[in-house]
């Protein structure tokens, strides 16, 4: 009898030993806002809306930075010199913040599709999302002629502020010009190819000044800030025709008569 007691006690010890290292930990959300209460404690969380709330005001809130495993008190947290919301955390080719605009979720890179990632979705006018400009600021100053516009496409429409002053541009151009930087974003784009888009969109003839804030859906960023001298064609053909003119006089050998005695 002693010995089947044994057995059971040895049975049931190591049914219970076995239990605790199977055992998980368990999620405790109290408030039901779908972040664990222990990561609300570790960054001292509180309040109705915690889940809500973007506590370091980097552009997302705090369940999705739970869920990107980010520091919701820091607006860098890999301290890389990119913001939180510009990184791609999870690589579909957009970055986190725009995903939260898009209505996309930055934790998934398949949102909306388990085939396609997010980044590879087209727009209704063909371009994918990874390729879409998101904000385009150009202020432009030549002589008394200026102007300033603004581009942004947030939540699916594009928003266009234009001020100007001697010239004669439009919504239309502004929306050219967007398509323009995004067919080129797969071609290495440098600053002196962006600011030869705008000079050529715009029919910029004349020495400038120009300050340019360009950001893609991707997270690629672009500042520009230069003095750009613009020639004059008809008169770099004038010059030109006047340098072989020069040379043509040059190269002629000069020949005097001289009567004969």
């Amino acid at each position: 009898m002693k010995k089947f007691l044994a057995v059971g006690l040895a049975t049931t010890l190591l049914l219970s030993a076995g239990a605790q290292v199977d055992a998980k930990p368990k999620f405790i959300d109290k408030n039901k806002n779908g972040i664990e209460d222990k990561w609300e404690k570790k960054y001292k969380l509180k309040g109705k809306n915690v889940a809500k709330l973007d506590t370091d005001k980097d552009g997302l809130n705090n369940f999705v930075e739970y869920k990107l495993s980010l520091n919701p008190t820091k607006k860098d947290t890999n301290k890389n010199g990119v913001a939180d919301a510009l990184e791609d955390t999870d690589r579909d080719g957009i970055s986190n913040g725009t995903e939260l605009e898009l209505g996309l979720k930055p934790y998934t890179a398949y949102s909306k599709s388990k085939k396609v990632k997010d980044g590879n979705l087209k727009d209704t006018d063909g371009v994918k999302w990874s390729e879409k400009v998101r904000e385009l600021e150009i202020s432009v100053e030549s002589g008394k002629k200026e102007f300033e516009l603004e581009y942004e496409k947030k939540k699916g429409k594009a928003k266009i502020k234009l001020k100007q002053k001697g010239y004669n541009l439009d919504q239309a151009t502004v929306r050219a010009l967007v398509t323009d930087l995004q067919k080129a974003i797969d071609d290495n784009l440098t600053e002196d190819q962006i600011l030869d888009l705008i000079q050529s969109r715009f029919e910029l003839t004349d020495t400038y000044e120009i300050e340019v804030e360009l950001e893609y859906m991707n997270g690629d960023e672009f500042e520009i800030e230069r003095e750009v001298e613009v020639d004059d064609e008809d008169d770099a053909d004038d010059e030109e025709m006047i340098d072989e003119d020069d040379q043509d006089d040059e190269d002629q050998d000069v020949v005097v008569e001289v009567p004969a005695v």
